[in-house]
């Protein structure tokens, strides 16, 4: 015979025809070959509806499938219009929910700290320490407690989803409630005045919006994406209002891991009508002011330059000394909580202890809405302002007190807190840059007053911090609408992303603790963005390239396949397909060695082009194979031993969804042809994914589990 049937024990996951359709051209209908999936990708809930499909083919046959190579990886989501009004929608609700936020910060606030004017800071300073020692150091310890029983809140209500995903069909309403409790643990954070920022929150509800729509709408992994840069977008949009600084911030976090061909055209549209939308809502509730005033000041030359390049250095290293204490007091207390068993209700707490202990001492770390940053920008022109050497103390202090607010668990962003170490620092380099100037060349100006200094230095610490040049640079540009004050601006921000870069090179480790410490809770790092996807509740997207690197083809091949010989024609090769439910054909020689690959899309392309003047009766397989393959994609195969990360971009580049799998030596060969071992089917690259990501996740918990064990029993 010349069709035969491999099997090793593998199980195929390829769509099954209609029996129905039984004539060539009915069959044909159901191919759609003109849309390939080079930017197109299977979630994981996707690939749970191919393997039930699958399940149920032996009972039930009366279903309609595509049956084609090229499987169409469309799940009915909307048209692209569509989207671009979900992404209207999704800023009209990321807008309101953010200006609700911002609402409910402000009403604690006012409660918390009730007859303390506006100015906060500066009034604390100027009172004696026995009238407002009781409020500033308890009124943070409540907000940490508050917080930290919402931490086990929230514990509780994952148990609860995890005992019940198994039988949970639909929307999952506990999922839900995890937005909502996290930003009202970042409300009541900031109430209190602990020393984070409301950006991060306000990142994390416009991915929350994005996250619900997505839920809702069953798209592929591209259009979530676009939907959670949308909202990430749209947070950082009404947070600042400064919609061009929120579109940069989606491109730099969410879309900058991406290759350019896997995000959808439609994306950067969604990304600016989302941001404006909600820059526009913002406005509209919470007024047009802009985050913080921005103060006189003059650039004076170009010889300048010199001294913001090393500003930026300054603020790298700043940077890095504050990551670097993120991560010590995460892991203290990490430690304390395992060493004596506390509960998660403590380390909240002690965070606010410490950040109020500090502030009794510079009240100008408390969280103030933007009053402290405005007071910094005003040095030496107001009588209240700071003076460099309380400056200096008071950049320090916010350090300290912010790492040790994160550290605990305190849930807020590192936006806020790193402009105001920003413009501190910049305060002082600028205010002893003057003064040095002056005592080398008495009576000439040469330097900028310290505000420009302090303006740069913020744009600067942001971008090292949060690893945001871009959005730093626009989101100062839009607040000064300075076109001068751009080229040391990015020179500054260049020099204060490069400082990081080196100094972690040799702590990987640490780099990732301290971006994890974050995940879920107002996290910034643009690295993580995905990873925080794929941590979502319907954990619809996942992050996969590096996994796939290490996972071979032989690890996602099927061994059971089927071959036919050149002679075969192409009915017989339809029906063998068709009788085999597969959806490709391997086409061998006489030796048994691989000579191409057929599938239904080839077979309808080859008839569309030669229309009437050729049978399906007396063409042969070879014929379909030099007609279309041959001449337009060639041969494409892999060896067992390539990873799937390789695969996967060969697969996607040349829109073809089965590729061949052959032997790599060790087997006779004529010319380039080899001896087949497998297929290797697009849909098994994320079956093979998924596994692998569960495999590691039950590994690394069951790690942490021994690791506490081993803690409890040696003390």
């Amino acid at each position: 015979s010349n069709i035969h049937k491999h099997e090793n024990g593998d199980e195929l996951e390829s769509p099954l025809p209609n029996k129905n359709n039984t004539g060539v051209v009915d069959l044909l209908k159901h191919s759609r070959l003109d849309k390939g999936f080079s930017s197109r990708r299977l979630s994981v809930k996707r690939l749970d509806r191919y393997r039930d499909r699958d399940n149920h083919h032996d009972h039930d046959h009366h279903g309609t499938y595509l049956v084609d190579g090229s499987d169409e990886l469309g799940d009915g989501a909307p048209p692209e219009w569509a989207l671009l009004l979900i992404g209207c929608l999704l800023g009209l609700a990321s807008g309101l929910l953010v200006a609700a936020f911002n609402k409910g910060v402000h009403v604690i606030h006012e409660w918390a700290w009730a007859g303390t004017p506006n100015e906060g800071a500066a009034w604390l300073r100027s009172q004696k320490l026995a009238d407002t020692w009781h409020r500033i150091l308890l009124i943070p310890v409540a907000g940490g407690v508050i917080v930290g029983m919402m931490h086990g809140l929230l514990e509780i209500l994952s148990q609860i989803r995890q005992s019940s995903s198994s039988q949970q069909q639909g929307f999952d309403l506990v999922a839900g409630v995890f937005p909502t409790i996290k930003a009202i643990q970042a409300a009541v954070t900031l109430g209190t005045g602990c020393s984070l920022g409301p950006e991060g929150p306000s990142v994390d509800i416009g991915k929350s919006c994005a996250n619900g729509f997505s839920l809702t709408m069953e798209n592929n992994r591209e259009r979530r994406i676009a939907l959670v840069a949308a909202g990430a977008a749209s947070g950082i949009s009404s947070g600042f209002n400064a919609a061009v600084a929120g579109c940069f911030f989606a491109i730099e976090t969410v879309l900058r891991p991406l290759r350019a061909e896997n995000s959808p055209p439609f994306t950067t549209a969604m990304i600016i009508l989302a941001s404006v939308i909600s820059s526009t809502v913002s406005s509209a509730l919470l007024g047009t002011e802009p985050a913080f005033t921005v103060p006189s000041y003059d650039l004076k030359s170009a010889a300048e330059l010199p001294l913001y390049l090393i500003l930026g250095m300054l603020c790298g290293i700043v940077s890095v000394v504050f990551t670097r204490l993120v991560s010590w007091f995460t892991k203290a207390f990490e430690f304390i909580k395992e060493k004596y068993g506390l509960p998660a209700v403590i380390c909240p707490a002690l965070g606010g202890l410490g950040a109020g202990m500090i502030a009794l001492k510079y009240p100008g770390i408390l969280y103030w809405g933007f009053t402290n940053v405005n007071e910094i920008l005003h040095t030496g022109k107001t009588l209240s302002a700071p003076g460099i050497w309380l400056l200096t103390q008071l950049a320090a202090a916010k350090v300290v007190a912010t790492a040790l607010c994160k550290g605990s668990g305190l849930v807020g962003g590192l936006y806020a807190p790193s402009l105001m170490m920003g413009a501190a620092v910049g305060a002082v380099f600028g205010g002893s840059a003057a003064k040095l100037t002056n005592s080398v060349i008495p009576g000439i100006a040469a330097v900028a007053q310290p505000q420009a200094y302090a303006l740069v230095g913020m744009a600067a610490t942001l971008a090292s911090v949060c690893s945001v040049p871009l959005t730093s640079v626009l989101l100062l540009f839009e607040l000064t609408k300075d076109y001068r004050i751009l080229l040391p601006l990015m020179g500054a921000v260049g020099l204060a992303i490069w400082v990081p870069s080196v100094a972690n090179q040799n702590k990987e480790t640490e780099i990732s603790v301290t971006r994890n410490l974050g995940r879920s809770y107002s996290s910034l790092y643009a690295a993580d963005e995905l990873s925080d996807i794929e941590k979502a509740p319907n954990h619809e997207v996942i992050d996969e390239d590096l996994l796939l690197e290490d996972l071979g083809v032989s690890e996602a091949m099927s061994k059971k396949y089927l071959k036919v010989s050149m002679a075969v024609t192409v009915k017989e090769a339809m029906k063998c397909m068709h009788d085999s439910h597969q959806n490709c054909v391997l086409v061998v020689d006489k030796d048994d060695l691989l000579e191409g690959i057929l599938t239904y899309g080839d077979i309808r392309r080859y008839l569309s082009k030669k229309q009437s003047d050729v049978s399906i009766d007396d063409s042969t397989a070879l014929d379909v194979w030099i007609s279309y393959r041959g001449q337009e994609r060639a041969l494409l195969t892999c060896y067992p031993e390539t990873n799937l990360a390789i695969a996967k971009v060969l697969m996607e580049a040349k829109e073809i969804k089965q590729l061949p799998v052959v032997k790599s030596s060790g087997e006779p060969r004529q010319g380039r042809k080899r001896r087949i071992v497998g297929v290797l089917y697009y849909e098994s690259i994320w079956n093979c994914l998924r596994e692998e990501i569960n495999h590691r996740k039950s590994v690394h918990q069951q790690r942490k589990e021994n690791n506490v064990e081993e803690v409890v029993n040696s003390h």
